[in-house]
């Protein structure tokens, strides 16, 4: 699933374009009616009823005993994986301990109140959610969360995506016919990935700045080609050249059918009173004694029982558990001391080595929403310039002034940490982002916000991104070993990256917690449970798991029509 409202507006006209060859369209207005009436088509919608229906009847197992009640639990980390999985633990009436480095829950779901004008608030991590994410939505209604829509009411009009390349903007419908002939070399270069070991292979080692060049040369599509390559450094977070190949391929190849290219991801909503509000609600009914703040993680040994050692604001502490949840990145677990914890080789490996982005927000306030009253536009911008990628982050939020997030990947991710995020402003944005939408500038308050996450101890980088060669791993970092749980944005397979990945795995570590104590899945998490069993197993060979994401796609549509929001 795309991370970033630009890729998810990519994938969207690469969808078009697969679709315009299939059925003999070049005009983009043309392929856009075609799509959208075939999107419709009543049998699709059946066919999403019928599934959905097979959603609501999947059985689940049933508990033995709870004569395992007594085993300590400790959760390491206190992200929304962390979080959900100790709610769900505890409607379950299982205890656990749940440690966080910081002095404060949340990891990546970070709001930052109290800085712009009219009590607008920015989110310093994870921002938007989709229709589709099924695990937030079920916490909004369990919680009583509100969530905003970004893209109804008066922000339907708006140019949904701004592109500018080579001191000049881009059309969508330029993208489009530069998509369109391209289209079949990215696709076959998927169908390759997907029936041949050996070019599965090449392709995950092979960087995607070379891919790029080979499929989508620079020469011939100058345009198409820096979008892509501006594109992919905010979507998985480094430098291209850092990356493989397939990270392009699997995100673009993925779409066929036309009912996608209008239903999957749509990134329109956002938590009314900030995005950490669901870590907040959910650690509000934990038992008193549950979560300890400050307390770092320095040390894990044992092959269970594990001791766990932690810097404290008191002093070193080390506590034994029966069952360990790692729930927080790897590339934290992997600076700590776990030579004498044990781990199969293949999870020691993935823990060292998995890929990390370096992406870092910086959110500026400005007086008035220049780009949406004197340019028609939404805000969300991709160029060739140093500030990479924006979007309005008070869409949806009350008062005239406004909040623009400048979002950056690779090499830029790691410099916005220079400075000050004014400075960053000024020196960074405001030039080019003036010539994007004239008059911003003007309308700069001289207030920022930065969130530089490859620097944030707890975190050491924004999310995963798979070097080349490391697309072998996927659906591999979750697996449970022994009593040592593993959870976090990181090990989802459908929404790695995601606020939804992190708080789905929580869900999914809770799920193997009750079933290895022998006891049942708490009513209020049945749904989501079932959700999970509808899925299509997922083996172990990357190549040929990666099979089952088209029907996972599927299911998960089928679960937003089910809920109303298909």
């Amino acid at each position: 699933m795309p991370r970033t409202a630009l890729f998810s507006h990519l994938q969207h006209l690469v969808a078009l374009a697969r679709f315009g060859r299939q059925h003999g369209l070049r005009d983009p207005a043309a392929i856009r009616a075609a799509a959208r009436a075939a999107s419709g088509d009543p049998s699709r919608r059946e066919a999403l009823s019928a599934l959905a229906a097979t959603l609501a009847a999947t059985a689940l197992p049933l508990g033995t005993s709870g004569c395992n009640k007594g085993r300590r639990i400790a959760i390491v980390g206190g992200g929304v994986a962390g979080v959900h999985c100790a709610y769900r633990l505890n409607q379950g009436e299982l205890a656990c301990t749940l440690f966080e480095a910081e002095d404060r829950l949340g990891g990546r779901m970070f709001t930052g109140r109290d800085q712009f004008l009219d009590g607008q608030i920015c989110e310093l991590g994870g921002e938007l959610i989709d229709t589709n994410h099924a695990t937030l939505w079920q916490l909004s209604e369990e919680l009583g969360i509100a969530l905003d829509d970004r893209q109804g009411g008066a922000y339907a009009d708006l140019e949904v995506e701004t592109f500018w390349v080579d001191g000049a903007l881009v059309s969508a419908e330029t993208l489009l016919d530069q998509l369109i002939e391209v289209v079949d070399d990215i696709q076959a270069d998927y169908d390759a990935a997907e029936s041949d070991d050996d070019a599965y292979a090449a392709l995950d080692v092979e960087s995607l700045t070379d891919w790029l060049e080979r499929r989508i040369p620079r020469a011939q599509y100058a345009e198409l080609h820096v979008v892509l390559d501006v594109a992919y450094r905010g979507e998985y977070g480094l430098e291209n050249d850092e990356q493989s190949a397939l990270n392009l391929i699997y995100l673009l190849g993925l779409s066929t059918d036309a009912f996608y290219i209008f239903g999957d991801s749509d990134e329109r909503y956002h938590t009314h009173l900030g995005n950490d509000t669901f870590v907040t609600e959910m650690a509000a009914t934990l038992p008193e004694g549950t979560v300890a703040l400050s307390h770092r993680l320095t040390r894990a040994e044992g092959d269970g029982p594990y001791q766990l050692t932690f810097d404290t604001p008191d002093g070193e502490v080390t506590e034994t558990f029966d069952k360990v949840v790692f729930a927080l990145p790897y590339s934290v677990l992997r600076t700590l001391d776990i030579a004498d914890l044990t781990l199969t080789d293949e999870k020691r490996q993935i823990v060292m080595e998995l890929g990390y982005g370096t992406n870092a927000k910086v959110m500026a306030g400005f007086s008035r929403p220049v780009w949406r009253e004197d340019h028609g536009a939404s805000g969300t911008a991709t160029a060739d310039l140093p500030f990479q990628q924006s979007w309005d982050s008070s869409l949806g939020q009350a008062g005239d002034s406004a909040i623009l997030t400048n979002f950056l990947g690779g090499d830029q991710g790691v410099a916005s940490g220079e400075g000050t995020a004014e400075g960053w402003i000024e020196q960074e944005v405001l030039p080019g982002l003036d010539l994007v939408f004239p008059g911003t500038a003007d309308a700069f308050t001289g207030t920022a916000v930065r969130m530089h996450w490859p620097t944030v101890a707890s975190a050491l980088g924004s999310y995963t991104c798979y070097r080349p060669g490391q697309w072998t791993w996927w659906s591999l970092e979750g697996e449970q070993e022994g009593d040592l749980h593993f959870c976090g944005e990181h090990t989802s397979p459908d929404f790695q990256g995601w606020m939804e990945g992190a708080a789905e795995s929580g869900a999914r570590v809770a799920e193997e917690i009750f079933a290895d104590l022998g006891e049942p899945v708490p009513e209020a998490m049945r749904g989501l449970s079932r959700l999970r069993r509808a899925m299509p197993p997922i083996g172990r060979d990357g190549r040929n798991a990666l099979r089952s994401l088209r029907e996972r796609r599927e299911i998960l549509q089928a679960w937003a029509a089910l809920h109303g929001r298909g």
